[in-house]
């Protein structure tokens, strides 16, 4: 059964004087997707996504919203969440007065507002924190409260502008069930992140930009499936890595360090993994081969190398 396609991005672009910051990019989101821009710094990320909320204009293209059954030009306040990447809130308020503030003017009735910001806040263990200003906490702290702003009015659309920044592999991990559990109730996500491993555990769909230019739009099989074929093996030695010896190694494209005596290397996919284990067999010193599928992030260095 087709989805309603919620927004429907084409040719947009967007200059900064000489800057071309956006190039002529097309995308679409389907209601329930997660779906995740990927790129470099200075991508273009941010700036696609501060046009969509209209925080700057586009040069030219358009940008079409359906929202419950609705199309528009901007939804409303209380239909968007929004989560920037530099901090927002009123740093010298008391956290729940913020949150309480920021849901009410979505649209939120703020005794509801109050009881649902406490216990996100308890979830978050910093209930016994919620008298306090938002300068008071660590950065990784500021960036929960951060979230909870952004999504506490149930929107039907949150705009997540790297939502892990600042949290600890543990946070991460917690964040990703918390954007799981948002959008198993009804919220379609479209996220940036640099962490790819993060993006591969969460998003259906990834738009790989770089320099303003759609590199990848797609679904993450999509991307597996046409990026995703070289062989890649990690290699540890008993002693000092025999650089020379992997060089001469048949359709190797690519050897990297990646630890103490321990080395990534990509060969091409027309390379079959018999042949590959056949040649690693005749260097001394091996101590263990492990061989994996290229990973996101293997691919997006690919992808923006070769760009």
């Amino acid at each position: 059964m087709a989805r309603t396609k919620i927004l429907q991005v084409s040719s947009l672009r967007k200059s900064f004087k000489k800057i071309q910051a956006v190039k002529d990019i097309s995308f679409s989101l389907e209601q329930g997707d997660i779906f995740a821009f990927i790129g470099p710094n200075g991508a273009g990320k941010t700036t696609s996504m501060r046009i969509l909320l209209d925080i700057i204009k586009a040069d030219s293209g358009t940008i079409t919203w359906n929202i419950n059954g609705k199309e528009c030009r901007l939804p409303p306040s209380s239909d968007i969440g929004y989560l920037p990447e530099e901090r927002g809130l009123y740093a010298d308020l008391p956290i729940i007065r913020s949150l309480v503030y920021l849901a009410s003017i979505r649209g939120m009735n703020p005794s509801k507002a109050n009881m649902a910001a406490m216990e996100w806040l308890e979830r978050l263990e910093l209930a016994d924190r919620a008298n306090e200003k938002l300068q008071t906490l660590s950065k990784g702290n500021q960036q929960k409260i951060q979230f909870v702003a952004s999504i506490l009015h149930k929107p039907t659309f949150a705009i997540l502008d790297e939502p892990f920044s600042g949290l600890d592999p543990q946070n991460q991990e917690k964040f990703i069930e918390y954007i799981k559990e948002l959008n198993e109730k009804g919220t379609t996500i479209l996220l940036s992140s640099h962490q790819m491993p993060l993006v591969e555990k969460i998003a259906h769909k990834v738009f790989l930009m770089n320099s303003g230019e759609a590199l990848f739009n797609g679904t993450l099989t999509d991307i597996y499936k046409n990026f995703g074929q070289q062989h890649i093996i990690d290699i540890s030695f008993t002693n000092d890595i025999p650089h020379e010896k992997l060089h001469l190694l048949k359709y190797a494209e690519n050897i990297a360090g990646i630890g103490e005596n321990l080395v990534k290397v990509t060969f091409h996919p027309i390379a079959e993994l018999k042949q590959i284990l056949g040649n690693l067999a005749k260097i001394e010193g091996i101590a263990n081969i492990k061989s994996h599928n290229s990973s996101l992030h293997d691919i997006f260095l690919k992808i923006v190398k070769e760009h």
